[in-house]
């Protein structure tokens, strides 16, 4: 499974989880829009860390880097 893959897989899990629908476009704002709260970002830093290897402790983030499918590629992607 690719990357992009993976991650839409989690979120529309996340979202089932607050009782949102799974589909969702690669821009929409999840976090900012109100469907995902702060518990959900930590989540997905979680996810992000533990799938991808990232360390968000070290490098730095802002939420908007965890709002969109596409800011999430970004992220993984630098």
């Amino acid at each position: 499974m690719d990357n992009k893959k993976k991650v839409q897989t989690f979120l529309r899990q996340l979202l089932a989880d607050y009782g949102e629908g799974p589909e969702f476009g690669d821009d929409d704002l999840l976090v900012t829009s109100g469907l995902l709260d702060s518990q959900a970002v930590l989540r997905i830093v979680v996810f992000l860390e533990e799938e991808f290897g990232l360390d968000l402790a070290e490098r730095g983030f802002e939420q908007n880097d965890v709002d969109s499918l596409t800011s999430m590629m970004r992220l993984i992607s630098r």
